[in-house]
């Protein structure tokens, strides 16, 4: 960072050495915005603090790029500190922001304060004074970090730092050339519609000459020439009508038939268009990581997988096939006018050019108004999916009519969001049909005129051209239509695409390691992980499990047992650390071989709509139905499952609610003992049972856990009797570790765990 000359004059005379790291602060003790640099320097500590200044602060936040000239060059209060006085930095959050201190020669002292735009500085600056102080190698990552950019054009952040795109500035044309890239295996089908499209638009342009020039000018004014022409008997002018009369029959037969194929066509290619993109965004979904659902509601993803391929298909259906069928119409028709006559050509097409400007500037407000469409529905959506999911709850709180003015309010949303694009859509069918009316007054007001003067213009031709007028009505209502649909249909495609491009967390290296045999030994270095930028859950994890053994995990709620599960599965990466299965960084296996690895049973048992069989095979779906019921006698499951009406074949519902809770758990266990793990993770397994039920779920434990490496969290710490190690985590932080009798003898937080539990299961009378 390029500091002020005013504060690189005063380093200079105070003889400060060489500057390691600099970040400024951004506001004052006071809360006023002004500038603050840290400087941290191998002998010292500089704090310089400059008056307030008149800076713009935008989001995403700016460094000294943005500060005024003038107050580079303006003094600062200027404290320093010696290093080696300086035991530790260290930064407390607030609301808006965070403060950094300093503990010098056992004093904590304020040094500045900073928004939370500086949040990510800071933290790199306490990491640094840390391996400073430790005499750690510093690297280019430490000094850089991790910088959220913003968009160029407006400023804003990026939704997702990974894609940098900007929703607000991205390019709405990219989208449809991205769609239309999907028709590239419909080459064939793609020629037989156009064909079609040239086919329609040629006898929509014949009709009104026939039904106008024709039938006026030639039949009804019994045109001597004209019946030479087609060699009809002289004066036979009945058989010239019923002649014209069928041809125009057989003209409309043709338009409904190449129509029907076209149709045809259509249905055949965008279904299948569609069915691809719904599979490629479900199974995009399906490689996120699971960070991905824990910032999404159900509803509004299942909005994304429904709703938004919906509109993309109505599109490609309804709207896309007819544009071509229309813009060939509208500009064969206005070919013919002007051949037919320029100066009623002009007047009935004088207008059009200011009707697709004001359509163009009216569309980016329309583009915003769908947007907001969508964000209602899709919390109504949420609400929705949560009340149905959460329906005992509900009913069990006497909360029915409190969900009620939930539900209202967001559906007021709905209903608001739809009467502004039913607004803007009048607005639209009202600026087209304005245009046709008074294209359409013009052209009669003016072909009139033009006959009663005697010019030479025809009765027929006033008609044949006045029919041609009429026919562009239907183009230039659908083109108003089509200018909505694809505005919608391109808002829906976009989130499409942004669900399709997202890239997870978690990823697999592309050539991963693959294990000749996966044995099971675990250790975890120097592990560190938060869920949220600067906030760590657990913090400097270290220990070691042997291939077979089990470890136990004990803790308070919240303290990161299952967090750290977790990371061992790699659900999530840890942010700082190795996490090594059988000595290899779990960043370099394979997601397969890891995943068959491991295996969970946790607390919150999910079962899916289907057979008894097929949960417990969820694992292994080619298992056999023999292997499927060893695993449910060896979970204890297997007599339960045959007092259900048709026993394995027995349909469960959604959620398995019509299962208690110690059956649920059991078909979760007959799931493991089905997949066969090398390493199992139980996490707090038994929890949600009663006694008699836990035992009978322990015995299952016990026959699951032989030869496997295991890591048990439990809150009743007497089933950890038998691991060969344990270990409290308190605050994200191991403290104790050892086996179960060391940490008894080392009277600390296990040891008190254990005596208010034992007291408590007395008073229930439970030894």
């Amino acid at each position: 960072m390029k500091l002020p000359k005013s504060l690189e004059k005063t380093l200079q005379d105070y003889s400060v050495g060489n500057i390691i790291f600099t970040t400024v602060a951004d506001v004052h003790e006071d809360y006023v915005f002004a500038n603050t640099y840290i400087v941290i320097a191998e002998d010292r500590l500089v704090i310089a603090a400059y008056p307030q200044n008149k800076v713009e602060y935008r989001l995403g936040g700016y460094d000294s790029e943005w500060q005024d000239e003038k107050a580079a060059h303006q003094d600062a209060a200027v404290r320093m500190y010696e290093l080696a006085h300086v035991e530790r930095l260290k930064v407390e959050r607030e609301i808006g922001g965070g403060i950094l201190f300093a503990e010098i020669d056992g004093k904590e002292i304020l040094l500045c304060r900073f928004t939370n735009t500086r949040m990510d500085a800071f933290m790199r600056c306490t990491n640094i004074f840390d391996k400073i102080k430790k005499g750690e190698e510093i690297t280019e990552d430490d000094l850089k970090g991790r910088k959220r950019e913003c968009c160029p054009k407006c400023g804003s952040l990026y939704p997702d730092p990974e894609r940098k795109v900007c929703p607000r500035c991205m390019d709405k044309r990219s989208i449809f050339i991205r769609l239309a890239g999907y028709l590239k295996s419909y080459k064939a089908a793609l020629v037989g519609m156009f064909a079609c499209y040239i086919a329609t638009a040629m006898l929509n342009i014949a009709w009104p000459y026939l039904s106008g020039t024709v039938l006026y000018d030639k039949v009804l004014a019994k045109d001597a020439a004209f019946m030479e022409l087609f060699h009809f008997p002289a004066g036979n002018y009945v058989l010239l009508l019923g002649m014209v009369v069928l041809t125009m029959i057989v003209t409309k037969i043709i338009i409904q038939v190449v129509g029907i194929i076209q149709g045809v066509f259509t249905a055949r290619i965008a279904p299948d268009i569609m069915a691809r993109m719904k599979n490629q965004v479900f199974d995009s979904m399906g490689r996120l990581s699971i960070s991905f659902y824990n910032r999404r509601q159900t509803g509004g993803l299942m909005t994304r997988v429904a709703d938004d391929a919906e509109e993309v298909t109505g599109f490609f259906i309804d709207g896309l096939p007819y544009f071509f069928i229309n813009i060939g119409t509208i500009i064969a028709t206005v070919v013919i006018m002007f051949s037919m006559n320029p100066l009623l050509a002009v007047i009935s097409i004088c207008l059009l050019p200011l009707l697709f400007i004001i359509s163009f500037y009216m569309m980016p407000r329309l583009w915003h108004t769908y947007g907001k469409r969508h964000r209602a529905n899709r919390s109504l959506n949420g609400q929705m999916n949560e009340n149905f999911t959460g329906a005992r709850v509900v009913k069990a709180f006497g909360q029915e009519k409190q969900e009620l003015k939930r539900f209202a309010m967001r559906n007021n949303r709905v209903k608001d969001a739809e009467l502004l694009v039913a607004k803007y859509d009048n607005r639209f069918y009202a600026l087209f049909t304005g245009v046709e009316n008074v294209a359409d007054f013009l052209v009669w007001g003016t072909g009139a005129a033009l006959i009663l003067n005697s010019t030479g213009l025809e009765l027929g031709i006033l008609i044949t051209f006045t029919g041609y007028v009429a026919q562009l009505k239907g183009p230039l209502d659908f083109m108003s239509r089509f200018i909505r649909w694809y505005t919608n249909a391109m808002n829906s495609a976009q989130r499409m695409f942004e669900i399709i491009d997202a890239q997870p967390e978690v990823k697999e290296k592309e050539n991963p390691v693959i294990l000749p045999e996966m044995k099971g030994e675990i250790e975890l270095k120097n592990v560190t992980f938060g869920y949220e930028p600067h906030k760590p859950v657990l913090k400097n994890i270290n220990f070691h499990i042997g291939a077979g053994e089990m470890l136990g995990i004990v803790g308070r709620s919240g303290a990161g047992k299952t967090t750290l599960v977790n990371l061992i599965s790699r659900l999530y990466d840890a942010e700082e650390g190795e996490v090594l299965v059988d000595g290899v960084n779990v960043k370099e296996l394979s997601f397969a071989q890891l995943r068959k690895s491991i295996a969970m049973v946790s607390q919150e048992t999910y079962i899916f709509m289907g057979t008894v069989a097929e949960n417990i095979a969820y694992a292994r779906p080619d298992a056999t139905r023999k292997e499927i019921i060893e695993a449910a006698v060896k979970a204890s499951a297997h007599d339960f499952i045959c007092k259900m009406p048709e026993g394995y074949d027995t349909v469960l519902g959604a959620s398995g609610r019509s299962l208690s809770g110690g059956e649920r758990q059991r078909i979760s266990i007959a799931r493991a003992i089905l997949a066969n793990p090398r390493i199992l993770i139980l996490d707090e397994a038994t929890s949600a049972v009663d006694t008699e039920t836990e035992l009978a779920i322990q015995e299952s434990l016990e026959r699951l856990v032989k030869d496997r490496t295991t890591i048990s969290i439990a809150h009743r710490l007497s089933t950890l009797r038998n691991a060969d190690k344990l270990i409290v985590i308190d605050r994200g932080e191991v403290t104790e570790s050892g086996t179960h009798r060391e940490l008894i003898e080392l009277k600390g937080t296990f040891h008190k765990l254990m005596e208010l539990q034992t007291k408590a299961l007395a008073l229930k009378g439970i030894e």
